[in-house]
């Protein structure tokens, strides 16, 4: 410290009224601050910081996942109605055309087990949305300090 040509402790000796009156022993301050170091782990000062504020940024994760979540959902639901009367206008279209081939019984036993399959795939691509938006947030990793 004391070899600087800008030594902050000399600066304020000269400008300081009172430093100057009361001539402070400034060379046995340099020799002991010159002395003194501290040897800075970098990395174990950045584990520690990143485990402090593990908790946080896992909380504000979660709290963006489940509005991203509600938006999607919101989003995706707003169609189902009208999905769905679709799917029913179809499935009355098909047991008539499939009615005027087939035996009544044999066509309702087809529009149902179709309207089966119609009610699985919409009701997995529904519940894929969740596990989509899951699938590119990153998972906890084990943080030790």
């Amino acid at each position: 410290m004391s070899d600087r040509p800008d030594n902050p402790l000399a600066e304020h000796a000269r400008a300081c009224d009172d430093c100057r009156a009361d001539a402070p022993p400034i060379a046995p301050l340099a020799a002991l601050l010159d002395g003194a170091s501290v040897e800075v782990d970098a990395a174990h000062l950045s584990r520690l910081a990143f485990a402090a504020v593990v908790p946080e940024l896992r909380a504000r994760a979660e709290a963006a996942f489940w509005r991203r979540l509600r938006t999607v959902l919101a989003i995706a639901l707003l169609p189902l109605p009208l999905v769905i009367a679709a799917d029913v206008f179809v499935l009355g279209w098909f047991y008539q055309v499939i009615a005027a081939w087939l035996p009544a019984t044999l066509a309702l036993y087809l529009v149902v087990s179709y309207g089966a399959w119609l009610l699985v795939a919409i009701g997995s691509a529904y519940a894929a949305i969740p596990l989509l938006l899951a699938r590119g947030l990153p998972g906890p990793e084990p943080v030790s300090a």
